[in-house]
C-alpha cells in the first residue's frame, strides 16, 4: 500500500473538509460565540445547567483535553484469505465482514457476564481469527448482541469494520459476525482533542440531544471518516450514548473530537 499517496490525497480532502467543516460551524454557532464573548450565560457551567433544566442528565464528565491522531486501514479485509484457519464452524464472507455459524450453538454460563463464556473463544485461533486483537465491550453489548470491540492506538473501534458481534438467542450464542482492521497506519501529527464535557455540549448546541433523556456514557474511539485510495481514513470521535425516559429508545450520536462537529451515525 502506497501510505505517502494516501497521506496526500488525505491531505487534500483533510483541508477541504476543514474548510467545510469550519463554515458549517461558523454559520451554525456564530451567534452563540458572539453571545457568550459578551455575557457569561454560555460558559460551560451555565450550559450544563440548561442541559440539566431540560431533564437531560448525565454523570461526571471530565474537562480535560487530550491529543490523537488520524489513522487507516486497508478497505479490503484479509479475513477471507485467512478464513482456512477456521475449524468446526461453516463461514460466509459479504462486505469485507466474516460471518460464522458454530453449528452446535454455545450456552452462555452467566448471562451477566457473557465475556466469562466469550473470552475462551475468542481466544480460540480455530473459532476466531486474530481474537487477541479484541476486547469486551460491556458498553455497546446488550442481551442480544455481545460486542467485541477492536483497539486502534489504545481505543476502541467504533464501527463495525473493527468489532465482533455475537448474536445470542435464547441464552446461546450462534454466530458472529467480525470485521477487522489490518496495517493500522497513523497519519499526520498528534492534534489536541476537545474534552467530553465540551463533546456533550457541542451535541446539545447542535439541538441533537433529546429532552427528558438520560445521557449513559460518553466515550472516545475511531469512526469512520472517509475512503481514500483503497484504504478507510478513521477518526478520534466522542461517541455518546442517549436513551429518552419515557419511550426508553437509545440514540447513538457522535462528535468530532478534532473539531467538534456533529457526525451522522455510520456502520
Amino acid at each position: 500500500m502506497n501510505f505517502k499517496r494516501i497521506e496526500l490525497i488525505f491531505f487534500i480532502a483533510f483541508i477541504a473538509l476543514d474548510i467545510f467543516l469550519f463554515t458549517s460551524y461558523t454559520q451554525r454557532d456564530n451567534a452563540v460565540e458572539s453571545t457568550a464573548n459578551t455575557s457569561s450565560r454560555n460558559t460551560p457551567t451555565s450550559i450544563m445547567k440548561s442541559i440539566r433544566n431540560d431533564q437531560i442528565s448525565y454523570g461526571t464528565l471530565s474537562n480535560k483535553r487530550r491529543e490523537g491522531f488520524y489513522i487507516a486501514s486497508p478497505t479490503k479485509s484479509n479475513l477471507k484469505d485467512r478464513s482456512n484457519q477456521l475449524q468446526g464452524v461453516l463461514w460466509s464472507y459479504n462486505n469485507h465482514k466474516l460471518t460464522v455459524d458454530f453449528g452446535t450453538s454455545i450456552k452462555i454460563r452467566d448471562a451477566a457476564n457473557p465475556q466469562k463464556t466469550l473470552d475462551e473463544v475468542v481466544e480460540d485461533s480455530t473459532k476466531v481469527i486474530d481474537g487477541k486483537d479484541y476486547q469486551y465491550d460491556s458498553y455497546l453489548s446488550t442481551k442480544r448482541t455481545v460486542v467485541y470491540t477492536q483497539k486502534a492506538s489504545g481505543w476502541p473501534v467504533y464501527t463495525t469494520n473493527g468489532q465482533i458481534r455475537f448474536a445470542i438467542r435464547n441464552g446461546y450464542v450462534t454466530e458472529y459476525t467480525q470485521g477487522h482492521l489490518a496495517k493500522i497506519e497513523t497519519l499526520r501529527e498528534k492534534k489536541p482533542m476537545i474534552s467530553q464535557q465540551r463533546a456533550l455540549i457541542w451535541l446539545y448546541q447542535y439541538n441533537k440531544l433529546i429532552n427528558n433523556s438520560t445521557v449513559e456514557w460518553v466515550r472516545l474511539g475511531y469512526t469512520q471518516l472517509l475512503t481514500v485510495n483503497d484504504s478507510t481514513v478513521y477518526i478520534p470521535t466522542w461517541v455518546i450514548k442517549v436513551k429518552s425516559d419515557s419511550s426508553g429508545s437509545v440514540q447513538y450520536r457522535r462528535i468530532n473530537a478534532f473539531t467538534g462537529a456533529f457526525m451522522e451515525e455510520a456502520n
